[in-house]
C-alpha cells in the first residue's frame, strides 16, 4: 500500500518532533519491508546515436531491512554466478549518497519520472490548468 500525500506530511510531522531521527530511518518508517529503488546519481548505460546521448539511471533495488543512526540497510537484487536474479545481499547505504528513491509499485519508476525541462510546463498545464496532455498551448 502506497502512502497518500496526506498521510506522508502526518509522518513527517511526526518524525519532527523527535529531531534526533535520521533520514535513514524515515526511510525505514515509510517503506519497511517494501522494495524501493535508490539512485545515487550514477548512471548504468549512455547510448549515443550521432548528436543525441541518453544516459539511462543506475538504480539499487532491494527490500527495506532497517537502519542504523544515518546507513539504511536493504535486502538488495543482484545477479549470481548463475546469471539468475537474486535476493538477499545485504547492501549498507549512507543515507548521504541517496539521491533519489521510490517504492517499487505501479506508480512508474525512477527512470519514467526524469523529465526535460521543457516536459514541466505540460505537466503544470495537465495537471493545475487540466489541459490534456495532447493538446498543444496555443
Amino acid at each position: 500500500m502506497a502512502y497518500s500525500e496526506v498521510e506522508i506530511t502526518e509522518k513527517i510531522a511526526e518524525m519532527n518532533k523527535d529531531r534526533a531521527k535520521t533520514f535513514a530511518e524515515f526511510i525505514v518508517s515509510v517503506f519497511k519491508d517494501k522494495f524501493i529503488e535508490i539512485y545515487l546519481g550514477d548512471s548504468y548505460e549512455e547510448v549515443s546515436i550521432e548528436q543525441i546521448s541518453v544516459s539511462y539511471p543506475a538504480v539499487f533495488v532491494g527490500k527495506v531491512i532497517g537502519a542504523f543512526k544515518e546507513c539504511l540497510v536493504i535486502s538488495a537484487a543482484y545477479v549470481g554466478k548463475d546469471k539468475k536474479l537474486r535476493l538477499g545481499n545485504l547492501m549498507f547505504i549512507s543515507e548521504r549518497a541517496i539521491r533519489a528513491l521510490n517504492e517499487v509499485d505501479e506508480n512508474g519508476i525512477i527512470e519514467d519520472m526524469f523529465l526535460r525541462s521543457k516536459e514541466s510546463i505540460e505537466v503544470k498545464q495537465h495537471f493545475v490548468n487540466n489541459i490534456p496532455l495532447d493538446q498543444k498551448n496555443k
